[in-house]
Formats: C-alpha cells, sequence, structure tokens
C-alpha cells in the first residue's frame, strides 16, 4: 500500500497522452569515475535502441559541486524537462538538491552518490544504486575467501596479520567511504587481523594510484601484503607500479594480492593472468537499463521496480540494484 500510494504521488499526467519523448536531463559527479562514465554510454546505447521514448541529456559535474549546482538551477530555470536524474559530486549536498528540485516540482531519481535521508522528504523523489556497504562487504569476502584458502601467499612474513594500503576514491563519495569501512569490517569479523600501512586518496585515478604505490614501495616494500581500491582503475595503476618493482608480473610468486571494484575489462584480463586478485562485478548496461525502466516507471504511476530486478524498501522510495557477484582467480 505504501508503494501504490507513492506512486500515485509520482504521476505526471502531462506525460500519459503525449508522443513525444520523455526529456531526462542526467546529472553526472564525475566522467572521470569509470562505473559512472560506462553507465552514461549504455543510458546512450538505450536511448538509441528505444527510438521516441527518452531523450537523456547528460551533463558533467567534473568532481566539483558548484559547477553541478549551477547545472542543476540551470535546468530548473529552462523548465523543460520531466524527470531529472542526479548524482551528487558531494552527497553532503543532497538536501540542496532535494529542496531545489521540490520548488519546481519536478520528479527526481537520486542514483549512486546520494544521502538517501535528505531524499526522504520529498514525495516525488526516489532513489536508486546499488548498496555501497554490501560491495565492500563483498570486497572484503574475497579477502577472506584467499585467506581461507591461500594464506601463505597473502600472510608473506607469517605473522598472522594482513599489512595492507587502502586505496580511496575521493572523500565526498559514499561509495569510497562505505567500501573502504565495510570491506576491513568483514575481513576482521572473520577473526583476520590487519595492520594499515596507509590509506590515501586517489581521485578514481589510475595515475595518481600508480605514484601513490611507487612512493609506498620505497617506504613498504615486501612489507606490503595486500592493496584494496576502491575501483578498479585505481586497482589497476597499483599494479603498474608494482610491476614496475618487480611484482605482480605474470606467473610471478613475488604477488601483491589486489582487490578493486567494478568488473571493467582490463581488469577481467589481470585478474584472467593472474597478476590481480579480484573484483566485485557492476555490469553498467543492466545498472543503465534499470535507471531508464524505473524512471518510465515513476513517471508513468507504476511500480517503481516492475520489469527490474531491483528491490525495493517498505517505504517504497529506496530501490537497490542487485551487484553481479565477484570474479577471483585463485590459481
Amino acid at each position: 500500500m505504501l508503494l501504490q500510494s507513492y506512486n500515485k504521488n509520482l504521476s505526471s499526467p502531462v506525460l500519459k497522452n503525449s508522443n513525444q519523448p520523455v526529456k531526462i536531463s542526467v546529472l553526472i559527479g564525475n566522467y572521470n569515475i569509470s562505473i559512472t562514465s560506462l553507465v552514461k554510454d549504455s543510458l546512450e546505447k538505450i536511448e538509441q535502441e528505444n527510438p521516441g521514448t527518452v531523450n537523456y541529456t547528460f551533463y558533467n559535474g567534473k568532481g566539483d559541486q558548484n559547477i553541478q549546482n549551477m547545472q542543476l538551477n540551470s535546468i530548473l530555470a529552462e523548465k523543460n524537462i520531466d524527470l531529472i536524474v542526479l548524482d551528487m559530486v558531494d552527497s553532503k549536498y543532497t538536501k540542496y538538491a532535494v529542496e531545489k528540485i521540490k520548488q519546481s516540482n519536478i520528479p527526481a531519481m537520486f542514483w549512486g552518490n546520494v544521502d538517501i535521508p535528505a531524499t526522504m522528504s520529498y514525495g516525488k523523489a526516489c532513489s536508486i544504486r546499488p548498496d555501497p556497504a554490501e560491495g565492500g562487504i563483498l570486497q572484503g569476502s574475497i579477502v577472506v575467501d584467499e585467506w581461507k584458502n591461500d594464506k601463505d601467499k597473502i600472510d608473506k612474513n607469517n605473522d598472522n596479520i594482513i599489512q595492507y594500503i587502502m586505496l580511496e576514491g575521493t572523500p565526498t563519495n559514499i561509495y569510497a567511504l562505505e567500501r573502504t569501512k565495510y570491506s576491513l569490517l568483514e575481513i576482521q569479523s572473520n577473526n583476520i587481523k590487519t595492520e594499515e600501512l596507509a590509506t590515501k586518496i586517489c581521485n578514481w585515478s589510475e595515475e595518481e594510484a600508480k605514484n601513490t604505490i611507487s612512493s609506498l614501495l620505497l617506504n613498504y616494500g615486501n612489507k606490503i601484503e595486500l592493496i584494496i581500491a576502491n575501483d578498479d582503475v585505481m586497482a589497476i595503476g597499483a599494479i603498474s607500479a608494482l610491476q614496475k618493482y618487480g611484482f605482480n608480473l605474470q606467473n610471478n610468486i613475488q604477488n601483491v594480492k589486489v582487490i578493486g571494484f567494478d568488473g571493467i575489462e582490463k581488469a577481467r584480463e589481470l585478474i584472467k593472468n593472474g597478476v590481480m586478485t579480484g573484483t566485485v562485478v557492476e555490469d553498467p548496461y543492466f545498472i543503465a537499463k534499470t535507471l531508464y525502466t524505473v524512471g518510465l516507471n515513476l513517471l508513468n504511476n507504476k511500480n517503481l521496480i516492475d520489469g527490474t530486478t531491483a528491490s525495493i524498501d517498505i517505504t517504497g522510495k529506496i530501490v537497490t540494484i542487485p551487484y553481479q557477484g565477484v570474479l577471483v582467480n585463485y590459481k
């Protein structure tokens, strides 16, 4: 009943008798974040596959909340949009965005980096994303399984402690924060002791991750047993640095365990070759298709998750997209 009541509030009578495509503004926090860029590409593909249904316009926040605020204000001032899809640069500004959109009475779908409680006050808003905490747990589970199956290859100094480095995306991104927190909690909750050598912000950048690990290798060298990165791009940068110093070469026993996130093609290849340990898999087309379907459901007074494999909470406002599992190579 809550869901039905909520969806009635989200109906858009203007669209019901319209043969025009639905106009959707998609504000993305930063195209440089690999998964969001891939989802954008997939949304463009879906638009082409469904001619006359939707018309997406994309905006790159470039990692700057001020830029995104200006983009949002400009869109709202034009008053020529049916739906706003918003991935915040800084999740702390969700309330600001909600209040602005509420004044224009436009339905909004908050995707990805969002402070969910801040969206609950607006009857025409919902949030949709993979669960950040679950993603961190899945990432930590890769390490737990490695420890159980082949402990000697992680615990190189036999002290029953994993010496690790954490590479984080940005301090304003909920996925970075939750992946860091819950990956470590999952490891520690399985009675595996950890020692943090360093936690570094690398801004989702392969080059920054490469330079960071190169520097840390000079300080810690063989002491590094594990690198956890908030995404595959930073994991790949870490591997480039490791290989420069003779680690993680194909068929080389001098491996540091490296865990990424997203399941992008290059990471899959490195895992297949035994160079990278594992990753949590997200399917950008699957995410985009869910965004597309939920967006149309929201505008057409349907159950938000009709036609999807997503789940919805008891309030009818929070849609969760499932992950695709983990990819590992235990050779």
